[in-house]
């Protein structure tokens, strides 16, 4: 397991992105932004009592509101591939000796392999991203550099794949620390708010990125 990605020493194409490198689960932007990746846990929020509801809706609006830097919350969805778990079905019934658990078996293979063509089986799941964008001081009018703060925070805009920032590693420690402060931050409220929070890790930021790069490739895999 890795815990250094760059991309330019995994693929010509790769160079094109506007991620210079990720490490330490955080992604460096070839601009010099930083980025800190949270998975949030879903929750149903009709299944709570109505209380419940109330102090949860509240407490993300208190969140928000006594923040001192932007956020971006991110949904993403992706169809699950069943096949591995079909398989697996498939090996239990040729063990299977009582004949009538078998039929029952090939009878639930066959309804999940049918309702799935119909009704594709999707997960979704929830990121927060936490930023940190150090101030660069340019010749361009204010109001041109304040568009650029309130860019998307996953900075996946054309403006990013201009040029690279080299940045040197006590400056990046530097920017580093500030960006856990926000993470922690954030990962404190979120946590107190009763959500399932956690940190994205550097090789799941990897697969991350591919998937939103490339959402007709892969397909989520469920085994169990």
């Amino acid at each position: 397991m890795t815990d250094f990605i760059n991309p330019k020493e995994t693929s010509g194409s790769q160079g094109l992105l506007p991620i210079s490198e990720i490490r330490n689960n955080v992604v460096i932007l070839k601009n010099g932004a930083l980025r800190s990746i949270i998975e949030v846990k879903g929750i149903n929020l009709t299944l709570l009592p109505n209380g419940e509801q109330e102090s949860m809706v509240y407490s993300w609006q208190s969140f928000l509101n006594n923040l001192e830097f932007s956020l971006e919350v991110v949904s993403t969805s992706r169809k699950v591939n069943i096949d591995d778990y079909i398989s697996k079905i498939s090996e239990t019934t040729k063990k299977e000796t009582n004949e009538l658990l078998k039929y029952q078996i090939d009878d639930y293979i066959t309804f999940i392999s049918d309702f799935v063509k119909n009704y594709p089986i999707m997960k979704k799941s929830f990121y927060v991203v936490v930023p940190y964008d150090p101030m660069i001081i340019k010749t361009s009018s204010f109001f041109s550099g304040v568009k650029g703060m309130l860019s998307k925070t996953l900075n996946l805009n054309r403006e990013a794949f201009v040029s690279e920032t080299i940045m040197p590693e006590e400056e990046f420690q530097r920017n580093y620390q500030q960006l856990i402060i926000r993470q922690d931050t954030v990962l404190t409220h979120l946590n107190r708010m009763g959500l399932e929070a956690n940190i994205v890790p550097t090789n799941d930021l990897v697969q991350l990125y591919y998937n939103l790069y490339n959402p007709d490739n892969i397909d989520n895999k469920i085994i169990s």
